[in-house]
């Protein structure tokens, strides 16, 4: 375990360094914020001596959906993987297409990766059909990604969108044709389902980011997990 640790930090490491600070020549390691609401359970934890007051923080419920192969996947089941989400349609103007390739641009980084998910979803599941959806993602070649196309399944994506993510995703029925509103953005999860992260996919610097974080996050991981 200790060698296995060791290794993913080497591979980890430019990742890492980036969050390490310089100030007045000391170096301060800073965690990345953790999204949603906050509640103070009223305990405290002992660390290093120093009281601790215990939070309850926002966590993404797991939901089922129906990808691009059409079978059922249970997004944000496991508790070994972080994941990134975002939210789309297929017949959107440019800017899904220019979301989705940032998108594709980190699931490369990541596809030998087995603790990296990507899920895309649509918002317009009366439209997006699993054939739909696999027609559109055959370019980004998904299933070499870990990456899932979902649409209509067991839950609700406005919901999941509005008390999960935290973020806006609804039908402009003000319109003739087809139009959506949704967030540009991608979602960094921790293993935790907790929110680590938004990324402005029109913003390339936003999205090397992600990249960088996501290393953090997965260094994190291996600190928790491994034995002292």
């Amino acid at each position: 375990m200790k060698k296995i640790a060791i290794l993913a930090g080497i591979l980890l490491l430019p990742g890492f360094l980036y969050y390490l600070l310089k100030q007045k020549g000391e170096n301060r390691y800073t965690k990345l914020p953790i999204y949603g609401e906050k509640i103070l359970t009223g305990t405290f934890t002992n660390r290093m001596g120093e009281k601790i007051p215990d939070t309850l923080f926002h966590q993404v419920s797991p939901f089922t959906l129906t990808n691009q192969l059409g079978n059922a996947v249970q997004v944000l089941a496991s508790d070994t993987c972080l994941s990134v989400v975002n939210f789309f349609y297929t017949r959107c103007p440019a800017d899904c297409n220019h979301m989705n390739d940032e998108l594709n641009r980190v699931a490369e980084r990541f596809s030998a990766n087995g603790l990296v998910r990507f899920y895309t979803l649509s918002v317009d599941t009366a439209f997006d059909s699993p054939d739909v959806l696999q027609a559109y993602a055959a370019k980004y070649a998904p299933q070499t990604k870990k990456w899932d196309f979902l649409t209509a399944g067991q839950d609700d994506v406005y919901r999941i969108a509005r008390e999960g993510f935290l973020v806006d995703a609804v039908q402009d029925t003000t319109r003739g044709e087809a139009l959506f509103l949704h967030s540009p953005s991608l979602i960094l999860v921790d293993t935790h389902r907790r929110i680590r992260g938004y990324y402005d996919a029109n913003e390339r610097k936003e999205v090397d980011r992600l990249v960088d974080e996501i290393k953090l996050l997965l260094v994190q991981e291996i600190r928790e997990r491994s034995p002292l």
